[in-house]
This record gives structure tokens, C-alpha cells and sequence, in this order.
């Protein structure tokens, strides 16, 4: 949770530094936003699920796979909008 908390700081920071309009801000803000929320949710299901029971249950899995897979998509989004809102001003600084 750390990482991913650090991560979405640094890219909001290289955002400001490279001067991305308002708009570009809002949506690597409500994308940043998008990981942080799929990763609480899926901390919250695995404690619950710890919860309920100890023993292994197929069922379980799955609800914790379908967990962790939200998070995955949210990343995958993040790693999109971050392409797209990036890689043409970090290349622009090298010509």
C-alpha cells in the first residue's frame, strides 16, 4: 500500500513539474484515486474473508481472485492513462 501510495504522489508531482493542463491533472488524480480505492477494497474482502474462515474454501478463492483482479485492471488502467498523459512530454525533453 506503500508503494502504490508513493507511486501515485511521484506521477501527481511529475504531473505539476510537467505542466499538464487541468484536465490531464483531473484524470491522473481520479486514476490515482481509481488504485488507491480497488486496493482498499481488496484489502478489506481478503481480511474478511480471513474472517469467516481459516480453512480453505474454493469459493473464497475465487472472491479473493476476483478481488485481486480489480486491482489489476485498475493498474493496467493507470499504466494507460500514464502513457498517454506522459510519454510524449518525457520524450519531448530528450529532443
Amino acid at each position: 500500500m506503500r508503494i502504490i501510495f508513493l507511486l501515485g504522489l511521484a506521477s501527481f508531482l511529475l504531473g505539476v513539474i510537467l505542466k499538464l493542463r487541468g484536465i490531464e491533472l483531473v484524470a491522473l488524480c481520479v486514476t490515482i484515486t481509481l488504485v488507491f480505492m480497488a486496493e482498499i477494497f481488496n484489502t478489506a474482502i481478503e481480511l474478511f474473508m480471513k474472517i469467516l474462515t481459516t480453512r480453505y474454501h474454493i469459493k473464497i478463492k475465487l472472491i479473493k481472485d476476483i478481488s485481486a483482479a480489480v486491482v489489476l485492471l485498475a493498474c493496467l488502467n493507470a499504466l494507460a492513462v500514464g502513457y498517454v498523459l506522459f510519454y510524449g512530454r518525457i520524450l519531448g525533453l530528450f529532443r
